[in-house]
């Protein structure tokens, strides 16, 4: 296929830093030691392809030029959603930059990580008052004229008997919400940390629960996160993704070296942008050779790298959705 109709990708995650403040138990980016930022006009050679943009960490705002990343991002993609996704940690570093990076871009979203309430966060984290410290972030970030602010709950056997307060406090308080199971990943998360996975068993009623609030929601996009969280379900037990992955096709990940990867999970480098324009790192044989493994491979199911997924094959999710809603009925798990 000529390479000007192979599909561009319209998502990235792109970890600013791996330099982390946070000791968390299902991640190991906190033991990463040294200085590693690549100057801003790196992000001036992101394609303008890309619908949505997660910038990430370690933790992003150990970049003192976070807002300046922002802009520039924001030059380069101009049909971009984009998100920081943040432990909250610094909240007076946040309250210091926040204002420049909405100016930067008066759309942008935060995400902050909140993996349980009150003593659990902090047990996750390994930070003390973490939980106190969210919290704080989450209103300096509304007292800035953040819009669009959410909560992330990667669950694990630690935390799975507060899910559903986690999910009720968002509702609560008009934050979005959104759920990862805890994964392995030898380029990122760390491996080994499959083991802190709750029993399904023990676990789904609460999904149950969860798919059923969402749906009622008037909100479309919590229908879509319901069928996702349905899914999470699913895969907790048979390891199986529900629709293949679009890793090097919609989607890719970069490190703070300016090496591009099929995804944040694989060991699959296509790249590095320093030394290459984007366009060859797109249409290298590299990705060519390992596009279908990444069609195949069914060690993930997680929101930035599901997003496209579900967006490409729409009308089944869509079919699932309007069964629940015409019926009542959740969709039955496994």
């Amino acid at each position: 296929m000529h390479k000007q109709l192979l599909p561009q990708p319209t998502s990235a995650f792109i970890a600013v830093t791996l330099l982390c403040n946070s000791r968390c138990i299902h991640c190991d980016i906190w033991k990463n030691k040294g200085l590693d930022f690549l100057p801003v006009d790196i992000y001036k050679k992101l394609p303008a392809s890309l619908e949505m943009v997660d910038l990430t960490g370690g933790e992003p705002f150990l970049r003192n030029d976070l807002p300046e990343i922002v802009k520039v991002v924001r030059a380069s993609c101009p049909k971009a959603r984009i998100l920081i996704t943040t432990n909250g940690f610094l909240p007076e570093k946040i309250k210091k930059y926040t204002p420049a990076i909405v100016k930067n871009d008066p759309a942008i979203a935060f995400r902050l990580s909140l993996d349980g309430w009150g003593d659990t966060h902090e047990k996750v984290r390994g930070i003390p008052d973490a939980f106190g410290k969210v919290m704080k972030s989450v209103k300096i970030l509304r007292e800035c004229g953040v819009r669009d602010i959410g909560l992330t709950f990667t669950l694990m056997e630690l935390n799975r008997k507060e899910l559903k307060t986690v999910y009720t406090h968002c509702k609560k308080e008009g934050l979005s919400f959104s759920l990862n199971v805890v994964h392995d990943s030898p380029i990122y998360f760390g491996n080994n940390k499959m083991h802190l996975q709750p029993n399904p068993k023990l676990v789904k009623k609460d999904f149950e629960e969860l798919f059923i609030k969402q749906m009622q929601s008037a909100n479309p996009r919590d229908w879509g996160k319901a069928w996702f969280n349905r899914y999470s379900y699913e895969y907790m037990v048979n390891h199986r993704r529900p629709l293949p992955c679009g890793a090097g096709e919609n989607f890719f990940y970069m490190d703070p070296f300016a090496n591009i990867f099929m995804c944040q999970i694989k060991n699959w480098p296509i790249g590095n942008l320093q030394k290459q324009t984007f366009e060859q790192v797109w249409y290298s044989k590299a990705k060519e050779k390992l596009t279908p493994a990444a069609l195949a491979c069914n060690d993930c199911w997680i929101i930035c790298t599901a997003k496209d997924a579900i967006k490409k094959n729409k009308l089944r999710v869509m079919g699932d959705i309007a069964s629940f809603l015409s019926t009542g009925r959740p969709l039955p798990l496994g």
